[in-house]
C-alpha cells in the first residue's frame, strides 16, 4: 500500500503534453500560466488544465501537442535562466568589488578612492565594451562599501591566522613600538610559527594603541598570553623587572616553560655603528651636504655633475649620513668648483679619517643589507655578524703590524685608494695615517659587537646544532639531545640529504619517530625572529596610511589595513560571498 501511494505521487512524463505541466523542484508547474499545484496528484493537475486552459489548447492533438509542450518547456527554461542571471552577475560584481578593495588598501590609498575607481570602470566599459556597462555598474565601490569589504577581509585573514596558530609546534613573536602622526604609541606584534610539517607562517598578530606612558606593564596587560620574544631593546621592552620580556618570562615560568629572548639584530648593528668616534669628519660632511641641498642651483648642478661622472648614485638625500660618506669624491670635486661653497678640508689627516670612515661605513652597509629581509633564519643572520667581526679582527691585525701599504691596496679599503687616484695624495705615507687611532676604533667596535650580541653568543651552540647537525661536537649540546645527535650523525642517508636540501626541507624529511627532539629543536630555531625588520616595514605602511590627510583613521581600521597589507595569506572571498550574502548595489 505504501509503495502504491508513492507511485501515485510521482510526476509522470505524459503529463507534460497531456496537461501541459512540468516538474520543477518536485512541484508540478503549469507551462501555460506558471501556477503551481500543491499536491502532486493527476486529479488536481487534470482539473487545473480542464477548467482553465482546455478550451484554448484542445486544438493541439497527437504529435503537434507534444511539439507545443516542448516549446513551452523551452520557454520556461529560458525564463528561469534570465531570472537567475542577475543573481550570478551580482555575485561576480561583489567578488570583483572585494578584489578591487584589496588592491586599494594594499596600495595605501584611502577608502574614498573607490568612487573614483568606479568612475574609471564606467568610462572603460562605455568605451571598450558598451554591452557590458550594466555588469560593471553592479560593482559597488562607495566609501562605505570599501570600508565593509576591508573589515570583512581582515577578519577572514585573522581567522585563518588563528587556525594556523592552533597547529604550531613552536612559535615566537617580534614586537616594536612607535608613534604615529597623532603621537599615539602603537605596538606592533608579529607571530612566526612552525607546524609539524615545517611550514613557516609569519603574520601580523596584533596592533594595539597604548594609552599614556609606554611601560612594560602596559604592554604586558595586552599580550600576557604570548611567549618567546624579539624586541628592539627599548627600556619598556627589556627592563629587568617591569620590562615586557621579564613579565612574559615570569608568566611562562608559571606554566613550567621558558622564553628565548633576543634584541633585534638590526638595531644592535646600528648601535654598534654609532660607536665609531670620528664626529669631526661627520660634522664637516653634514655641513657640506646641507650647503649643497639648501641652494636649488647648486643642487641641480651637483646632480648634473653626478651624471657626467657616471656616479653610482644620482642624488643626495637629507639625513642619509651613510650614503653621503660613500660619495666623498663627487662632493669634493663639486665644492672645489664653487667659490662660495664650504670647501672640503685639504688636511691630509682629515682626508685619511674620511677615507677610513667611508670604508668602515661601507662594510657596515653591506652587513646591514645582509641582515634585512622578512624570512631569514636567525642562524644565518648570526653568521653574517660573526663574519663581520672576523673582518674587523683582520683589519686590526693589519694595523697592529703596521702594514699600511697593504691596507691601502686591500679590498677592504677601496676609498683610500680612490682618494689617491683623485689626486689628494700621490702615495701611501705613514705620516698622515694614524694607525693607532684606527686600531683603537676597530678594537672598540669589536668589543661593542661582543657586548651587544651577547644574547646571540650564548646560544651559538644551539644555532650550530640547527645549521650544522653533522659537524657540531656532541659534547657541546645539551644531554637530552646527545643520543639522538649521535644516531643522526651516523645516518649516511640523512647526511646525503643534508648536502642536497635546504635546512627547512632537510628537517622535514628527518623521521619524527627516531629524532623527535632534534626535530623539535629545529622547529624552535625556524620559528625565531632574528630582527624586528617586519615591524619596521609595517610601521612604514602605518605612516603611509595614517598621514596628515588621514589622521582621523580609527585604530580598528588601521589594524585592518595593516593586516591586509602585510599578510602572506589571501582572504577567502568565496567564503565571504556565501556568509555575507549578496549586498545591494551602490555607487
Amino acid at each position: 500500500h505504501w509503495q502504491w501511494h508513492c507511485d501515485k505521487r510521482k510526476f509522470k512524463k505524459t503529463w507534460e503534453h497531456g496537461y501541459f505541466f512540468s516538474e520543477i523542484d518536485s512541484v508540478a508547474v503549469c507551462l501555460i500560466c506558471k501556477q503551481r499545484v500543491g499536491v502532486l496528484k493527476e486529479y488536481n493537475i487534470r482539473r487545473h488544465h480542464e477548467t482553465r486552459h482546455s478550451h484554448q489548447f484542445s486544438k493541439y492533438t497527437g504529435e503537434e501537442r507534444k511539439v507545443k509542450a516542448g516549446d513551452l518547456i523551452a520557454k520556461l527554461t529560458s525564463q528561469q535562466h534570465t531570472l537567475l542571471q542577475p543573481s550570478t552577475e551580482q555575485e561576480n560584481a561583489t567578488q570583483a568589488s572585494y578584489h578591487i578593495c584589496s588592491l586599494i588598501v594594499r596600495s595605501g590609498r584611502p577608502f574614498a578612492v573607490g568612487d573614483f575607481v568606479k568612475q574609471c570602470l564606467t568610462v572603460a566599459a562605455d568605451t571598450v565594451c558598451p554591452n557590458q556597462t550594466r555588469a560593471f555598474s553592479h560593482i559597488s565601490l562607495s566609501q562605505n562599501t570599501v570600508t565593509r569589504r576591508v573589515e570583512d577581509m581582515a577578519e577572514d585573514i585573522r581567522g585563518q591566522i588563528v587556525q594556523r596558530a592552533g597547529r604550531f609546534s613552536a612559535f615566537s613573536i617580534a614586537r616594536d613600538e612607535s608613534n604615529d602622526i597623532s603621537d599615539s604609541a602603537q605596538l606592533l606584534v608579529f607571530l612566526r610559527g612552525v607546524n609539524e610539517d615545517f611550514e613557516v607562517c609569519q603574520e601580523l598578530a596584533g596592533l594595539e594603541t597604548l594609552k599614556g606612558t609606554t611601560k612594560g606593564t602596559d604592554v604586558f596587560m595586552v599580550w600576557e598570553n604570548l611567549s618567546g620574544i624579539m624586541t628592539d631593546g627599548a627600556p619598556a621592552m627589556v627592563g629587568k623587572r617591569a620590562g615586557l620580556t621579564a613579565l612574559v618570562s615570569d608568566k611562562v615560568r608559571e606554566f613550567g616553560g621558558s622564553v628565548l629572548k633576543y634584541h633585534c639584530i638590526l638595531h644592535q648593528e646600528q648601535l654598534c655603528a654609532k660607536s665609531i668616534r670620528l664626529k669631526n669628519v661627520m660634522q664637516d660632511v653634514v655641513a657640506i651636504v646641507n650647503n649643497i641641498r639648501s641652494k636649488a642651483l647648486s643642487h641641480r648642478q651637483f646632480k648634473a655633475l653626478l651624471d657626467e661622472m657616471d656616479a653610482q648614485y644620482g642624488d643626495m638625500l637629507y639625513h642619509q649620513e651613510v650614503r653621503w660618506l660613500s660619495r666623498g669624491k663627487e662632493i669634493g670635486a663639486f665644492q672645489a668648483t664653487k667659490k662660495n661653497n664650504i670647501q672640503v678640508p685639504s688636511d691630509k689627516h682629515w682626508i685619511s679619517d674620511l677615507a677610513f670612515l667611508v670604508d668602515i661605513t661601507e662594510l657596515l652597509n653591506i652587513l646591514n643589507l645582509q641582515l634585512q629581509g622578512k624570512d631569514q633564519i636567525i642562524s644565518q643572520l648570526y653568521d653574517h655578524v660573526r663574519a663581520f667581526k672576523q673582518k674587523l679582527l683582520l683589519l686590526s691585525r693589519h694595523f697592529s703590524t703596521a702594514l699600511i701599504s697593504c691596507i691601502l691596496h686591500c679590498s677592504f679599503f677601496l676609498c683610500v685608494s680612490t682618494f689617491r687616484k683623485f689626486g689628494t695624495f700621490s702615495k701611501p705615507q705613514r705620516s698622515w695615517v694614524d694607525g693607532g687611532k684606527y686600531l683603537d676604533i676597530l678594537s672598540n667596535l669589536v668589543v661593542e659587537f661582543d657586548n651587544r650580541f651577547q644574547d646571540f653568543q650564548e646560544n651559538a651552540t644551539a644555532f650550530e646544532l640547527f645549521a650544522q647537525p653533522f659537524s657540531v661536537p656532541v659534547d657541546a649540546v645539551s644531554e637530552e639531545l646527545q643520543m639522538e645527535l649521535l644516531e643522526l650523525q651516523a645516518d649516511s642517508d640523512l647526511h646525503s640529504k643534508f648536502r642536497e636540501l635546504t635546512l627547512q626541507d632537510f628537517y622535514r624529511r628527518v623521521p619524527a619517530h627516531r629524532y623527535a627532539k632534534i626535530r623539535k629543536h629545529a622547529q624552535v630555531m625556524l620559528s625565531l625572529f632574528g630582527s624586528t625588520y617586519v615591524c619596521e616595514q609595517a610601521f612604514s605602511l602605518l605612516n603611509l596610511n595614517k598621514c596628515k590627510l588621514r589622521n582621523a583613521l580609527s585604530d580598528s581600521h588601521l589594524h585592518d589595513i595593516l593586516t591586509l597589507s602585510v599578510s602572506q595569506l589571501e582572504p577567502d572571498v568565496e567564503r565571504l560571498l556565501k556568509t555575507k550574502g549578496r549586498l545591494h548595489v551602490s555607487h
